[in-house]
């Protein structure tokens, strides 16, 4: 009976670890503190996107419409927030009032300009009346992952922000031709490592449970 304490405290490790590995808030919060894109989990943006995306973000802020942008490829990239995948709108809200504290030291325009893409297409906060118009020509290459993603947000950022009055040409990065990944390698969660740990961490302390068990037993005999 003295073992059943250490399985049960083992098995409690292995039913919340998951949750805690997902528990982090929302990590597009986290780093738009700090810069103007957040680019998901996995897979990867090329860094030649990267390149071009931020490189963006910087001349549209230099010319006076700083725009904060999030990829969410899947649902592992809202943290606590995956139902949320579905539902790109609510979580641009959501993301907004996160980011609300965030100035610009722009006294002409120091709102927050949001701009969120996830596969099925855009969300956003602070985008401007035209903001519809802007972004119905624009199409998410979904079967590009990450990288269709990053091409639609450098479309997206021009088009948004020439709508609002600060010119800015479609970089060229964004008409790349881009090849279909496989939707089959698509993560939609923290990686698998996040859930082996536990169930090793189980599995080892079952043994010891049963070597503690085997020696007492064996000292009772004697």
């Amino acid at each position: 009976m003295a073992a059943r304490p250490i399985v049960l405290l083992a098995l409690c490790v292995l039913l919340l670890a998951p949750a805690a590995a997902s528990a982090d808030g929302d990590p597009a919060s986290d780093f738009l503190l700090q810069q103007d894109a957040y680019y998901p989990y996995a897979p990867k943006t090329s860094p030649t996107l990267r390149t071009a995306l931020d490189g963006l973000l910087k001349r549209t802020r230099a010319a006076g419409y700083p725009m904060k942008v999030a990829l969410i490829e899947t649902a592992g990239d809202l943290g606590s927030f995956p139902q949320m995948f579905n539902d790109p709108q609510r979580y641009a809200d959501l993301l907004a009032q996160e980011l609300s504290t965030i100035t610009h030291g722009n006294k002409s325009d120091d709102q927050l300009h949001l701009l969120v893409v996830f596969p099925s297409g855009f969300a956003g906060s602070g985008l401007g009346d035209a903001v519809n118009t802007a972004l119905a020509p624009v199409k998410v290459n979904a079967d590009a992952q990450s990288d269709g993603l990053a091409q639609a947000a450098l479309e997206a950022v021009a088009r948004v922000a020439t709508a609002n009055g600060h010119k800015t040409p479609i970089p060229p990065e964004a008409r790349t031709q881009l090849a279909a990944t496989n939707k089959s390698t698509r993560r939609s969660g923290p990686p698998v490592i996040v859930y082996i740990l536990p169930a090793l961490l189980v599995v080892g302390a079952a043994l010891a449970a049963g070597r503690f068990a085997r020696r007492r037993d064996a000292a009772s005999e004697t």
